[in-house]
């Protein structure tokens, strides 16, 4: 089929499933690559529509087959969010974890009952049901798409297998990169056991990384396609500061804010400054009041400018918030 009749069929099966929105050109370019069974490297900001690709691709397969797309997940909670937004589409999903995890989702996960299943590298490379579920044919025989979102982790994973991640010392600040075992340098062998194409997502992505991932997924520069994709909202700015504190102590933020008197509060450039303590939410406000010179402002509910908020990550709490973002 020539590439302009795949773009074309693509576009109007589309409008058909998600209305008037046009799609974006690295979407389908990404889905067209899959369709040619080439593994694809999507490097695109937050907001140009990553996770619809799989959508996309999802939906070319006829139903009765039970198509399944395997995504790879660093965190349980990206998992549990994709799940949701999975069920308001009327997409069958579930999040697999070690406590979920059992003899009952194993059989629905056979019978073809999810179309999206989602995984953390735990769950892929040390769960014995899993494993039983992954060398199963039927299994094999109904994942049409492989997934890693997140795909920069992989990188983190392969220094982690080598033993280099020991020197980078900013990796034991940050709780959300989950708890490293050496078993995901062995991460390729499942990624690549089934025989279907390979979709990695990624918004920040160095090419140091890019190239240690490719090693560690055994895959040649020649045998891979990058699509990219700029900001969506091209009004936003990425400025790149060196650090030259330690990561606790805040104090790189200082050479970003002037004193209050120089510019006043309502013409600061709005800024999201996130924390993954409290001790460092309160850490990052205290810097940032020192660079105004406004002396315990930090402390300061009503202060004009910076507040701290809290994210809402109770299972309960985020059922009631998921459906309404504007609440948070």
């Amino acid at each position: 089929m020539a590439h302009e009749k795949t773009i074309e069929m693509l576009k109007n099966r589309l409008a058909a499933v998600y209305g008037p929105q046009p799609p974006k050109q690295v979407q389908l370019d990404s889905v067209i690559d899959l369709i040619h069974r080439c593994d694809t490297f999507v490097l695109a900001g937050t907001g140009v529509g990553k996770t619809r690709i799989t959508e996309i691709y999802w939906d070319l397969f006829p139903k009765y087959k039970k198509p399944i797309v395997l995504v790879l997940n660093p965190l349980d909670s990206l998992g549990d969010n994709q799940v949701q937004e999975k069920k308001n589409l009327n997409i069958s999903a579930i999040n697999l974890t070690n406590m979920n995890l059992n003899k009952t989702v194993e059989k629905d996960i056979l019978k073809g009952v999810y179309s999206f299943i989602y995984l953390s590298p735990e769950v892929l490379l040390n769960n014995d049901i899993f494993s039983r579920i992954f060398y199963n044919k039927t299994f094999q025989d109904q994942v049409s798409l492989v997934v890693v979102d997140e795909s920069h982790m992989i990188y983190v994973w392969g220094l982690v297998a080598s033993g280099k991640y020991k020197k980078l010392f900013s990796h034991g600040r940050h709780q959300d990169r989950v708890v490293f075992w050496p078993l995901y340098g062995d991460i390729a062998a499942r990624l690549l056991g089934i025989n279907v194409p390979l979709l990695l997502l990624s918004a920040t992505c160095w090419p140091q990384a890019i190239k240690g991932i490719l090693k560690s997924l055994k895959i040649t520069e020649e045998s891979i396609s990058y699509r990219r994709a700029e900001l969506s909202q091209p009004e936003i700015r990425i400025i790149r500061v060196p650090m030259k504190c330690l990561l606790k102590s805040c104090n790189d933020l200082l050479q970003l804010y002037g004193p209050c008197s120089w510019i006043p509060d309502n013409e600061i450039i709005p800024t999201l400054i996130y924390s993954n303590t409290c001790n460092l939410t309160m850490q990052a406000s205290k810097v940032v009041h020192k660079a105004r010179r406004i002396p315990g402002g930090h402390g300061d509910a009503n202060s004009t400018f910076a507040r701290r908020f809290h994210a809402c990550l109770g299972d309960f709490t985020l059922d009631e918030v998921i459906p309404h973002p504007f609440v948070r």
